[in-house]
């Protein structure tokens, strides 16, 4: 009969009713029937309801027919069913036909009028007719189908009509088919009559290793009922419809809340379960403090947990609530079992320093076996209860009254940290006696309480009569002389810290120094006192990294004090803020500073980045030219290039190139709009000397120092390792003149961001000139020389003619020599 699928508890008269639907009774068929059992508080049956099954059925049978109006018959058919219900009906007419007059009895009618809604007289129709029918279905649609989850009455009218949709509950369960809803129970936590939790189950909400959850929904203040967030699910690896069942039937751990009980009845292949959530002030727990398997009750038990009492009653007369679960064809009364709440205490007895050891006792609550560890936090302990042991085991026998042990240990008398509380460390078991007034039953242990847990046992401090010490804690701190952080040229930066104690002694002094990213912690050096530093760096932009330093650990005396410096290193690829702050912290153990401490400091310092940039004189420029006046070939120009290249971080500059162009009243250039590519004429100079003929004499350097000059001013930026240049390019305009032409060039920079690296101290920005050594000569006319030159040479001419003349260079040989012969005619001829 499957007695137990359903139950109900009365509270006020501790009778149970528990149902079975499944009792078979053989007619021309074979029919099911239900029935109920009330059993007293004594486990005795009373009655049952009905008190007899029904008989069977005679061979007339009951004929209904539904038509849904879903309109899914096509006309043919349509017409084919009404005839053969017209031709039905009609058989029975005259000898079968009858005419229900329930609703007559005015008892019925007020039950129709409680069912309706308000007001009664708009939503209750009294039909009879069949033809008023017609009249009301507007009515009736305006009336009933817009109510059940939809938002118009349009087409959800062929819905409500229909069987789909009746009763629909629209919800944010995201599966669908998990059958949300199929349980509700309301949780009053604090026993208070007001409602506090509505638990809504869903039993076959399907994961990967668990089958059903139950969703928690909790009352504002409007009186709806909002979702938690949190979900109560049962054992991993069970497929059992957790959530069949909800009850929360009374405060099964004693903790003062209402707890609550879920049945999975399919767990263990259908042996079945329920688990036990412990109610809290505002919540459940979401983690089950215990579950029951129903092989663990009764061995063949079928869907243990298919039902559960709403409500609990002391069957066992042990002032402990009972609760019944129904299984298929058994109801099972569970007993609770007596819960011992345990509370553990280390409490030392009155201290004395100076004795060789000190006293400790244990009180507890419980039957227990228990391990006490001295000073379980360090791995070189300061207490002990043996020689190179802090480790006690031990084991007590209580009642429920307090019971305490003691345990002499030792402390080492030569600990340099004679401050910090030991941290001892007690992990107990329980195991439950069995009780003779409860029949055998073994307590257990309040679930929740932890069975390890700690003890702090302080040292003595001694501050004077008050026994409170008052430090007067100053500090300050500075950047050990530097004015700015210089990326890339400074490795490190150093931060000098001052700490004087002027109160009381200080105990755990610690100072603490925030600093910004960027920076890497080096080292420390004390100059004065124990200072002990540990550092974490910061890993991201926009946080801080932190260095602590205890000082004089663990006690920083009266008027005494501590210098130290704190060193970082800098990064050359470290990007700052334009200044950067550091902030400092000094606090200590004390529970009172005076008022006149100073426990906090801010600074600021700031920010410069190293820029290495080259003016250089390129090699392509001219560096000696000469020409002849007024024969200057624009294929020889004067050539001045200007090479700018930055070898380290990215920088927007300006350079400032100056180039003479008159020398007095003479224009040096034979251009005398002269242009630089990329570069803007910024203004005309005039020369620093005036007298400029007596300096050239001496030196001849035409410069700006002693010709006009024109200005340039050419705007760039240059990333790493980018080049750029500047070309000054002309034919001078001089007549005749040997001189140096120096071109200068400077550079110029946001200084307050900005810091030049050089090797000097000076750290200047950089500046350049451009020699050429030009030689021009004016062009030589001849005309005169070469006249003046003729005529002497013609006069020349003229008197060595007429001297040779004279001395008779002229006269002829052969006549001189016919008259030789006739002045000698005895000689012989000359010739034969």
């Amino acid at each position: 009969m499957s007695l137990g699928l359903s139950m109900t508890l009365d509270p006020q008269s501790s009778n149970a009713v528990v149902c079975g639907p499944t009792i078979p009774k053989n007619c021309d068929v074979t029919t099911y029937n239900g029935m109920c059992f009330q059993i007293s508080s004594k486990n005795a049956v009373s009655k049952s309801v009905p008190k007899t099954l029904r008989e069977c059925p005679t061979s007339q049978i009951d004929i209904a027919f539904l038509m849904d109006g879903s309109g899914s018959v096509n006309y043919v058919d349509f017409n084919k069913m009404k005839n053969f219900v017209i031709e039905m009906i009609k058989s029975f007419i005259d000898h079968d036909t009858q005419v229900g007059n329930a609703f007559n009895v005015d008892k019925a009618t007020k039950e129709l009028a409680t069912i309706a809604s308000l007001p009664t007289n708009k939503h209750v129709f009294k039909v009879t007719d069949f033809d008023a029918l017609a009249s009301i279905r507007e009515q009736l649609k305006e009336n009933i189908i817009a109510i059940e989850g939809t938002q118009t009455t349009g087409d959800s009218s062929r819905m409500e009509f229909a069987q789909d949709g009746f009763s629909a509950a629209l919800t944010s369960n995201p599966q669908i088919g998990s059958y949300f809803g199929a349980e509700l129970c309301v949780v009053d936590l604090n026993s208070d009559s007001r409602t506090d939790l509505l638990l809504v189950s869903a039993p076959t909400y399907m994961e990967p290793d668990q089958e059903g959850k139950v969703f928690v929904y909790t009352l504002n203040r409007r009186s709806y009922f909002i979702f938690s967030g949190t979900v109560l699910v049962g054992m991993a690896g069970q497929r059992g419809r957790f959530g069949s069942s909800l009850a929360s039937p009374a405060d099964l751990n004693g903790d003062g809340y209402m707890d609550v009980l879920i049945g999975a009845p399919l767990e263990e292949d259908g042996q079945g379960s329920i688990y036990i959530f412990s109610g809290g002030p505002y919540e459940i727990n979401p983690k089950y403090s215990q579950r029951i398997a129903g092989l663990s009750v009764q061995p063949g038990l079928r869907f243990f947990g298919i039902s559960l009492s709403q409500s609990s009653l002391d069957q066992s007369a042990d002032n402990l609530p009972d609760i019944a679960v129904g299984s298929m064809g058994a109801v099972l009364l569970l007993r609770s079992r007596p819960i011992m709440y345990l509370e553990t205490k280390i409490v030392s007895l009155s201290l004395n320093c100076r004795d060789n050891y000190k006293r400790k006792n244990s009180c507890l609550t419980a039957n227990i076996n228990y391990t006490i560890t001295l000073d379980a936090k360090r791995e070189k302990y300061r207490a002990y209860f043996t020689p190179k042991n802090c480790f006690h085991n031990s084991m007590m026998n209580m009642n429920m009254k307090e019971t305490c042990n003691s345990h002499p240990f030792f402390i080492d008398g030569f600990s340099e940290d004679a401050l910090n509380p030991l941290s001892n460390q007690l992990t107990f078991t329980f195991e439950g006696l069995p009780s003779a007034t409860l029949q055998n039953m073994r307590p257990i242990l309040l679930p929740g309480i932890k069975n390890t847990t700690d003890h702090n046992l302080d040292f003595e401090i001694n501050c004077g009569r008050d026994a409170i010490c008052v430090d007067d804690l100053r500090m300050d701190f500075n950047f050990s002389g530097s004015t700015n952080i210089e990326v890339g040229i400074m490795q490190e930066i150093n931060v000098t810290v001052f700490v004087e104690n002027r109160g009381e002694n200080s105990y755990n002094t610690f100072f603490t120094l925030s600093y910004p990213f960027g920076l890497s912690y080096r080292r420390i050096i004390s100059k004065q006192g124990r200072v002990e530093c540990v550092s974490l760096d910061s890993e991201q932009r926009g946080s801080f990294g932190e260095t602590t330093c205890h000082i004089s650990k663990p006690i920083l005396k009266s008027n005494s004090q501590a210098v130290f410096h704190i060193t970082y290193s800098i990064s050359k690829e470290s990007t700052f803020d334009q200044n950067v702050t550091f902030t400092a912290r000094i606090n200590s153990g004390n529970d009172r500073h005076s008022q006149t401490s100073e426990l906090f400091r801010k600074k600021s310092i700031g920010v410069k980045y190293a820029i290495y940039i080259a003016l250089i004189r390129h090699e392509d420029s001219t560096l000696h030219i000469n020409f002849t006046a007024q024969k200057n070939d624009i294929d020889k120009p004067v050539k001045q290039i200007l090479k700018v290249e930055n070898d380290f971080r990215e920088l927007s500059f300006k350079v400032f190139i100056r180039v003479p162009v008159m020398l007095g009243d003479k224009s040096i250039w034979t251009n005398k709009n002269i242009e630089i590519p990329d570069c803007v004429k910024q203004r005309d100079l005039g020369p620093v000397i005036t007298d400029f003929v007596e300096v050239i004499k001496k030196d001849r350097v035409v410069n700006c120092s002693v010709a006009a000059c024109a200005e340039f001013s050419c705007d760039d930026t240059l990333i790493k390792n980018e080049r750029k240049f500047y070309n000054i390019t002309g034919n001078t305009g001089l007549r005749a003149a040997v001189f140096q032409l120096v071109s200068s060039a400077s550079l110029d920079y946001d200084k307050s961001k900005y810091v030049f690296f050089s090797s000097d101290s000076q750290q200047t920005a950089p500046s350049v000139q451009i020699n050429t050594q030009v030689e021009v000569y004016e062009e030589v006319n001849l005309t005169k020389e070469i006249i003046v030159g003729v005529i002497g040479g013609l006069l020349l001419l003229a008197v060595i003619t007429a001297a040779l003349y004279k001395a008779g260079f002229f006269k002829s040989q052969y006549k001189q020599m016919l008259e030789n012969a006739e002045q000698s005619p005895e000689e012989g001829p000359i010739t034969q």
